[in-house]
């Protein structure tokens, strides 16, 4: 038995049964991003299981949240250039980033998106590493266990939240470690027509599936004659789903009908460094074409 039946919440050794039990329920695809469409950015904390429950704890808007999983939710990580791989949750991280959707008070979805960083520490101190070039890097969780017993001068590889220098996970060798292999990079133009009653102090947005389907994620620019535009730097070959909206799911692109659509995907080149995208707009979620 994993713990006895007195026990409030049993920690993550023992879910990893619990899940497994789970995880041979059969496999669904990804949802769309409008039914849960406003995901909860936050830091993930800890997995628990109670009476065959699996809860997830995290942090965010300056509290903790415990909040029960879906038999069926869907846990995935992407370090930034790859790809989304499935995450047993038992995997999770403390301290990681997540993007966490929520149905009808379960959790059905956990996103979690990271930057991979090789590099080397030649001092930590007081939760904090410094490289050879002078970069600075805050270390939480399981990164501020390891850093703390760092020998001097160790090569580290850090998993930290994107756009920050914290790095919440991290391991050592007394050998440089490899930099993934990264794709040439294409620079992508994208440009959108806009309906002619879009407010015109609204902005528009992309979501897409890279950045958790947040509505108001990628921010373009207008030019004239109702059109927007925003520049990508995307990895040759790769895949980008997405929806425009005017930044939330409750404005977001429809057919001429009012109806949901389908999410674009843009392919990128395989070859050379620009492409273009163009897209028209038929109608918005709230107002009539």
């Amino acid at each position: 038995m994993c713990a006895d039946a007195k026990s409030a919440r049993m920690p993550a050794a023992c879910f990893a049964l619990a899940w497994a039990l789970a995880s041979s329920l059969p496999a669904h695809s990804l949802p769309s991003p409008t039914p849960v469409p406003n995901g909860i950015h936050a830091t993930f904390v800890a997995l628990a299981e109670e009476n065959g429950n699996a809860y997830v704890t995290f942090q965010a808007g300056g509290g903790q949240t415990t909040l029960p999983m879906a038999r069926d939710a869907i846990v995935r990580e992407r370090a930034l250039g790859g790809s989304w791989k499935a995450l047993p949750p038992v995997s999770l991280r403390a301290g990681a980033p997540l993007v966490i959707f929520e149905h009808n008070g379960e959790v059905v979805q956990i996103d979690t998106l990271y930057a991979q960083v090789a590099t080397r520490f030649i001092v930590v101190k007081n939760g904090y590493g410094v490289t050879p070039s002078g970069d600075i890097y805050r270390l939480t969780g399981r990164a501020a266990v390891a850093g703390a017993s760092l020998p001097a001068d160790a090569y580290v590889l850090l998993r930290v939240t994107p756009g920050t220098v914290t790095a919440y996970d991290l391991e050592a060798s007394n050998t440089p470690f490899a930099q993934a292999a990264q794709l040439p990079r294409v620079t992508v133009t994208v440009k959108v027509l806009v309906p002619l009653n879009s407010p015109p102090t609204d902005i528009i947005y992309m979501s897409t599936d890279a950045l958790s389907w947040t509505p108001n994620a990628v921010r373009m620019s207008p030019l004239p004659g109702n059109r927007w535009t925003v520049t990508l730097s995307l990895a040759q070959g790769s895949q980008l789903q997405y929806k425009y909206t005017r930044g939330s799911w409750t404005t977001d692109e429809r057919d001429l009908a009012g109806n949901e659509i389908a999410n674009r995907t843009l392919t990128v080149n395989s070859k050379g460094t620009t492409q273009t995208v163009d897209d028209t707009v038929a109608r918005w979620a709230d107002r009539s074409s």
